[in-house]
């Protein structure tokens, strides 16, 4: 009973100064201090709910970088072997280009014919697929591609026709040409360089093929044909 009088009498006491006054120093050491939180006790999200937020938020700045919404820093210009793929060697299945009476005058013309003809074409693009063109005028031309190892098509993509040349008249001098599509068979990057049909949208872009669809990933601002503006 001695001893915890004592202590609680010594916890308590505050030392004075000289003139009478408390102890700035003793008055802080006084105070208690708040043990530390455990690490264990912070709550953290799930593993797949951080990568999906993780994933939201690249695809968000991106979509505003291609956009042109935002200014974003200039990035590396993707090459074939950032997206190198393992390369189909077997042989190439006819596209499956379903019924006739869906296509009519550029597509009947591109679709129509006997799909065995593509057969004899080999993997060209993105490890098992054979991409190809269809024209539609002089200059235009628009991408498909089908599975060498199943013969689904695919088409209709978010670029639709491309411009590539000749832009102007043929007497002017200042025409304007672009390289059109450049890919390979062990890569899923498409650098497709030219403008939208029927608009100054002309740049280089940059597209990854996922399996199912292009996904835009680097823009480069292209020179423009004679009569439009920046």
């Amino acid at each position: 009973m001695l001893w915890n009088s004592y202590w609680k009498t010594a916890r308590n006491w505050v030392p004075r100064t000289s003139s009478g006054r408390q102890s700035t120093r003793a008055v802080s050491d006084s105070i208690s201090i708040a043990p530390e939180t455990s690490m264990s006790r912070i709550p953290h999200l799930a593993p797949s709910t951080s990568r999906v937020l993780s994933a939201l938020a690249r695809w968000a700045v991106a979509a505003a970088c291609l956009s042109g919404s935002v200014l974003c820093p200039k990035s590396r210009i993707p090459t074939f072997t950032d997206y190198r793929v393992d390369t189909y060697e077997g042989a190439v299945k006819q596209p499956d280009f379903g019924r006739l009476e869906q296509y009519s005058g550029i597509d009947l013309r591109c679709f129509g014919g006997d799909p065995a003809a593509y057969s004899a074409l080999r993997v060209n693009f993105a490890g098992h697929f054979v991409l190809a063109a269809c024209s539609c005028g002089s200059g235009c031309h628009y991408l498909f591609l089908w599975d060498a190892e199943s013969g689904k098509v695919y088409r209709d993509f978010p670029f639709g026709s491309i411009n590539v040349w000749p832009y102007g008249s043929a007497a002017r001098l200042a025409q304007a040409e672009y390289a059109g599509e450049q890919y390979q068979a062990d890569s899923n990057l498409l650098v497709l360089d030219g403008c939208f049909e029927g608009t100054c949208d002309c740049a280089k872009r940059y597209y990854v093929w996922n399996e199912m669809r292009f996904r835009p990933i680097f823009r480069q601002q292209d020179r423009l044909p004679p009569g439009c503006k920046r």
